[in-house]
Order: structure tokens, then C-alpha cells, then sequence
């Protein structure tokens, strides 16, 4: 049972991505207020129905043909992290990656996909990829990427800003290495969460290894001005999600009530309750330290353009396809 409950708060906190280093098990433990059981369960959200036709979720006949023509092909899913600011809104998914799961080797892959990234997305013709969770949902979400990059995902699991920052709480916050020159803004989004939310915020005052708590770290995880834009943005988020994934790792039986009262509410999915016991305990049952990534698409074929005065990031899609298809399905680690 350790297990399920580990591998379900696993897929709630991945609206961060992973780096690719090995890495060691965090020794922190959850707060003590949260270890004990609970009096009270919250009712987790239903999950959510999709279309999974083929057609609805925008996966071409082609790739059905190529998908079965592989021996226990690879788990993949959507992960989404939505920037809304209440929950009647869908928002932009500032957080877009595809998570890989291997049935074989039990490998974990995680890829980004830069949401600036210039797609079609079915009935509003060329955007920003991000745009399209806005315009339709997870089901056109998925559908844009399916479409644009011969893909076959079929399920999702969504965190909004707001949810995740409770999960990071829930597990007693992260620990991160801040930068002198991502204090000011770091501090400046968490001065937007707390107006939002009307909560006073904690402002990160020193550089250095310290544990931020749920606010501070989703404001980490936004920093756009610091490094190049949204690439190193990305970078934050995979630093965060590590620290995540080895201190779950190592929770053990006290992570029940952490999950059923504060993290299963706080999350959306299209995935039944066996599908996220099965792959979650394939995950962490798995051998395997180093979570594989890559983020997409590549420098080499993608570049900044000017649409309408609105700024984009144009990338050969054909060129892109093919470096996804190599991460996921040959191992082939794509070069930048």
C-alpha cells in the first residue's frame, strides 16, 4: 500500500519538471501536524472524462500503425500545470511535458515543451501551444500535441499554481539552492500569489541552500528574467521536482494522510484509480535513479519570431518530431 499512495502524490506534484542528473535521496521529513492521521477526509476531485476515440484526441492513423507495431510500448501521459487564477477559469498551461513510462526497463522520461512553442491548434489555426488548454481543455491540449508531434497520449494530470503551492506545504516545503539574483523576483511573484490570495508573503530574504514553502517555491519556478528566459525556467522547475520526488521516495506510511486530505484534492487527472496504482508503482518500484530528460524543441531547429507584435517561438516541427520520437521510443538523447 506504501506504494499506491507514494506513486499517486508522485503524478500531483510532477507540474515540475525533472534535471537529468542522478541524484540522492533528500533526508527531510514531512511536518509533524500532517504525519498523524487526519479526523476529517477531503473528497478528491472525480477524475476527469475524456474522449478517447483516436480522432478526439488527434492520433492519426500512422501513429496507431507505428504505436502497434512496437512490443510493450511506452506509457506516455500529459502533464499540464495551469496558470489560472481561480478555479472557473482553464488558463494557459505554463508547464506542458510528455512523461514517459517504460513497461520494460520501468525508466521514468520526462519532456518539455517550451510553451511559447508556434503550433496549429485545431479551430483557431497557429498559437502558442500553451494556448490551447485555454481555448478547449485538457482535450484539445492533448490533441495539439498529439497532432503536432505524431504522438499518441491519451490521459493527463493537471495542478494549477495555487493547488501545487498546498502539495509542496503538505510535504513539509523543498529544498532549493536560490540565487542572489532570483531573490528580487522570486519575491515579486510572491507578492502576486499573496495579493491573489490575500495572505501576507514570506519573503525570501538570503541566497543559498534553504527549504522555500509551497508560495515561494511556485514563485521560484517562474522566473523568467533571470538566465535565458523560459529555458532556464524550466531548469527551476526540474530542480524542484527532484527534491520532490526523493523526499516521497523516502516517506513511507505516513504519506497516507498527507495525500487522501491534502494532495488528491488539489489535482486533476483522466486516470482511474488502478491505471495511477499501476504506473505509480512501476515508477517507484523502479531501480533506476536518474529520471531522463530533455526539453523540446531544440535550439538548433526553433527560433524567436514576431507575429502581430506577439512573440513566438518557431520551431521545424519535423525536426522536432523526430527528436521526441528518438528520446522516447530509441533512448537517443537529443544534443542541444
Amino acid at each position: 500500500m506504501k506504494y499506491i499512495f507514494l506513486s499517486l502524490v508522485l503524478f500531483s506534484t510532477i507540474s515540475f519538471t525533472v534535471s537529468a542528473q542522478d541524484t540522492t535521496a533528500v533526508t527531510t521529513g514531512l511536518p509533524t501536524a500532517v504525519t498523524s492521521t487526519a479526523a476529517e477526509t477531503t473528497v478528491p476531485r472525480p477524475v476527469v472524462k475524456l474522449i478517447k476515440t483516436p480522432a478526439a484526441l488527434g492520433i492519426s492513423p500512422k501513429t496507431q500503425k507505428r504505436i502497434a507495431a512496437i512490443a510493450n510500448p511506452p506509457i506516455n501521459l500529459a502533464l499540464f500545470a495551469v496558470d489560472r487564477r481561480d478555479k472557473s477559469q482553464e488558463g494557459n498551461s505554463d508547464v506542458i511535458m510528455i512523461i514517459t513510462i517504460d513497461q520494460v526497463t520501468k525508466k521514468i522520461k520526462m519532456s518539455s515543451i517550451l510553451r511559447d512553442t508556434y503550433v496549429n491548434i485545431e479551430g483557431k489555426g497557429m498559437d502558442k501551444i500553451n494556448a490551447a488548454f485555454a481555448l478547449g481543455g485538457p482535450q484539445l491540449a492533448i490533441k495539439t500535441i498529439n497532432q503536432n508531434f505524431d504522438m499518441d497520449i491519451q490521459d493527463y494530470i493537471n495542478v494549477d499554481f495555487f493547488g501545487t503551492a498546498k502539495m509542496i506545504d503538505a510535504l513539509g516545503g523543498v529544498e532549493i539552492n536560490v540565487k542572489p539574483e532570483e531573490i528580487p523576483y522570486l519575491n515579486n511573484y510572491l507578492k502576486e500569489i499573496s495579493i491573489i490570495e490575500n495572505i501576507p508573503p514570506v519573503n525570501v530574504t538570503n541566497p543559498g541552500i534553504q527549504v522555500l514553502n509551497g508560495r515561494q517555491t511556485v514563485a521560484y519556478t517562474r522566473i523568467r528574467a533571470v538566465g535565458r528566459g523560459d529555458y532556464e525556467r524550466t531548469e527551476r522547475q526540474r530542480t524542484v521536482l527532484i527534491a520532490l520526488f526523493n523526499k516521497m521516495k523516502g516517506a513511507g506510511p505516513a504519506l497516507y494522510p498527507v495525500f487522501m486530505n491534502q494532495i488528491l484534492p488539489n489535482m486533476e487527472t483522466s486516470l482511474s484509480g488502478m491505471n495511477l496504482f499501476k504506473i505509480g508503482g512501476d515508477i517507484l518500484n523502479s531501480k533506476s535513479k536518474t529520471i531522463e530528460q530533455a526539453r523540446f524543441p531544440l535550439d538548433s531547429s526553433s527560433k524567436g519570431i514576431r507575429v502581430n507584435n506577439i512573440w513566438y517561438l518557431s520551431a521545424d516541427l519535423k525536426v522536432t518530431t523526430a527528436a521526441i520520437h528518438n528520446f522516447i521510443y530509441k533512448g537517443i538523447s537529443p544534443a542541444r
